[in-house]
């Protein structure tokens, strides 16, 4: 999570786990509020993931990448704009030689997944520990909703009324 948090800048905030003081669930891993404008800022959320060696098929898991895309999907409702969907590969992976054919699947599929996904969700691998997130499909458009709760909870990140976690504290801001 530093890793990736550091590689995105500022405005940054681990952890989201409420929201105009109520909880959501899933936990937003990390929120980048950034500038798109003079007037308008875009609500990023990036779910991390981490890929394991699944000694049953003797390759990596694919579970952790369906679980990833519905909590990122879930974001879309607690006013998020873009989700992305980060994938790490976790040490226990036997060779490198795995986490690259994972990512050339990714890639070789990007335009299927990027269909199938919709125009606000990404998905990125982090090849390394201390990498910065690789986009594979990128999302094309922000998400905004016409449903009452959905834009409050959107306005209320904006004017940074929400509870995360930095260290060890749980900050409220706004």
């Amino acid at each position: 999570m530093r890793s990736v948090s550091s590689s995105l800048g500022y405005n940054v905030y681990p952890k989201v786990s409420a929201i105009a003081g109520n909880r959501i669930n899933p936990d937003i891993d990390i929120l980048q509020i950034s500038k798109v404008s003079e007037h308008e800022s875009r609500l990023v959320s990036h779910e991390l993931k981490l890929t394991q060696f699944d000694k049953r098929s003797k390759g990596l898991g694919w579970s952790t990448f369906y679980r990833g895309i519905g909590q990122s999907l879930m974001y879309l409702r607690n006013g998020i704009h873009r989700a992305v969907l980060v994938l790490g590969f976790h040490e226990s992976i036997p060779n490198d030689g795995l986490i690259e054919h994972f990512h050339k699947f990714l890639w070789n599929k990007r335009d299927l997944l990027s269909g199938m996904l919709g125009n606000h969700l990404s998905v990125a691998t982090c090849l390394y520990k201390r990498g910065s997130p690789s986009p594979v499909v990128e999302a094309k458009g922000d998400f905004y909703s016409s449903d009452e709760e959905t834009r409050f909870s959107s306005q209320s990140l904006l004017h940074k009324k929400f509870t995360f976690y930095r260290r060890t504290r749980m900050i409220m801001v706004g």
